[in-house]
């Protein structure tokens, strides 16, 4: 399937934004957008803009037209408000999707330990390093963003050998494969992306640990969904559970996450603006997640609870 959609052309329509309209951005563009939006910011090759604004980015078809007048002018509106520009949108042919990626995707060493390494560059490993090969296709997932760095930060300070792992919106997999690099006993790997699902199975392939993850089209109860999308439900099963959202999803989630896990379970639950913590802080609470560690960089918020 990957294979398949990376051989076809695509429209992308992207705008830049301040950071505080992030989340809706995102909201919109990932709910009509194949693989999710993605958030380009504090790269290497990029220059900082002087207000520091975002760019956000979605893919559709080039034949989807329908969608894209739709969302042309909701993102026109929305920039009215001066939060976002006007939206840019240009053709993508199969070899210029595949070098947007590769342009803007440096080996990047987050953590302590852990390196992520695009299929397309060479790396030596140094001793005790744990190495992410990832191709993300058309899913959201690289790592560049601080939401995902955060994450992967959070799995080095709790992951345990042997734990059994949740991955909710698993993008490109990128969580779900350092849970299993670092010891897992199992990952179960979800997201309502069916374009997200085909990227993440190829990244668990590339990096050989098809025996510990299984990849699965789904969500969790209480999300807001289509009826085709199947709810994953294995109620206190999980010993951590990976969030890597939206504050406004993760609210909605809370009590289908804190039902996934058994009691003194972890949740690490991420994408989340500084300026909203407090409000999924308290949504936590109400289901039982107690915050244990509030992880930061930038403007960005990651949250370790576990189940009371």
């Amino acid at each position: 399937m990957m294979a398949a959609l990376k051989q076809q052309r695509w429209t992308e329509i992207s705008v830049q934004a301040e950071r505080e309209a992030t989340d809706d951005i995102t909201a919109l563009l990932g709910r009509y957008c194949a693989g999710g939006a993605v958030v380009e910011q504090d790269l290497d090759t990029a220059p900082v803009t002087s207000d520091d604004r975002v760019t956000i980015k979605g893919f559709l078809p080039v034949w989807d037209e329908e969608t894209l007048q739709k969302l042309e002018i909701a993102l026109l509106l929305l920039s009215r408000s001066n939060v976002i520009s006007e939206p840019h949108i240009r053709t993508l042919e199969p070899e210029d999707w595949a070098e947007s990626w590769k342009a803007y995707f440096p080996p990047q060493h987050v953590g302590q330990r852990t390196v992520i390494v695009p299929t397309w560059r060479e790396y030596t490993p140094q001793p005790d390093e744990v190495i992410i090969h990832l191709d993300p296709g058309m899913a959201f997932g690289t790592g560049q963003h601080p939401t995902t760095r955060l994450c992967l930060v959070a799995i080095e300070r709790v992951l345990q050998p042997g734990m059994r792992v949740l991955d909710v919106g698993t993008g490109s997999g990128i969580l779900a494969i350092s849970a299993a690099l670092q010891g897992a006993e199992s990952v179960m790997a979800i997201d309502v992306d069916p374009i997200s699902v085909a990227a993440t199975r190829e990244n668990v392939a590339l990096n050989k640990v098809q025996d510990v993850i299984q990849v699965e089209h789904g969500t969790l109860a209480g999300s807001d969904r289509s009826p085709e999308i199947p709810v994953h439900n294995r109620p206190g099963y999980y010993d951590l559970a990976l969030v890597n959202i939206l504050a406004g999803v993760i609210v909605v989630m809370a009590p289908g996450i804190a039902a996934a896990v058994r009691q003194g379970g972890l949740v690490v639950a991420s994408g989340i603006i500084t300026d909203g913590a407090d409000r999924v802080i308290e949504r936590l609470a109400e289901v039982g997640l107690s915050l244990v560690e509030r992880l930061e960089e930038k403007d960005w918020v990651a949250l370790i609870c576990q189940k009371d």
